[in-house]
């Protein structure tokens, strides 16, 4: 698969089309293409982003789908929604690292943090499309169904 191709399918995947690529393009770039040209944008940056929109709508959902948890109770239940462990499980169900441009010096069979391309996927969706198109990338791959008040009725995000 040719990156083009690559890059029409994670969109696909996603059910977000990007009105500027090159932010797709960006968040699955790691920061090992550095080392000849430190202009080269990564995903860092957007993964910074990403944290914090993902966070945002997690929150609310538990705040307006969870009126009977308590403050302590969302906060536990945030963390586990949006801990690196998630971030991972979604990762590989999206085949993540297929997406993944890669300097020489980074071995993509061993590397581990694929969970940080996650965050920097909903950064660039937040800068592309907005607070709304990130919520609807974060609802489709947590598998968040916003008509539920139970956790047993949403499979990913909730499980």
């Amino acid at each position: 698969m040719n990156r083009i191709q690559a890059l029409k399918k994670i969109q696909q995947t996603c059910g977000y089309d990007f009105k500027n690529i090159d932010l797709l393009e960006e968040a699955f770039t790691h920061d090992s293409n550095r080392v000849n040209d430190r202009t080269i944008r990564t995903y860092q940056r957007l993964e910074f982003l990403g944290d914090s929109v993902l966070n945002l709508v997690v929150s609310e959902h538990l705040y307006r789908n969870h009126p009977d948890f308590n403050e302590g109770q969302m906060t536990n239940k945030r963390k586990e929604l949006t801990e690196a462990v998630k971030q991972t499980q979604i990762a590989e169900k999206l085949n993540i690292k297929e997406y993944i441009v890669f300097g020489q010096s980074v071995n993509k069979e061993k590397f581990s943090k694929y969970h940080s391309f996650i965050e920097s996927l909903i950064g660039a969706v937040y800068i592309d499309g907005g607070l709304e198109a990130s919520r609807g990338v974060i609802k489709r791959l947590w598998e968040i169904n916003d008509n539920s008040n139970t956790a047993a009725n949403t499979s990913c995000v909730m499980s």
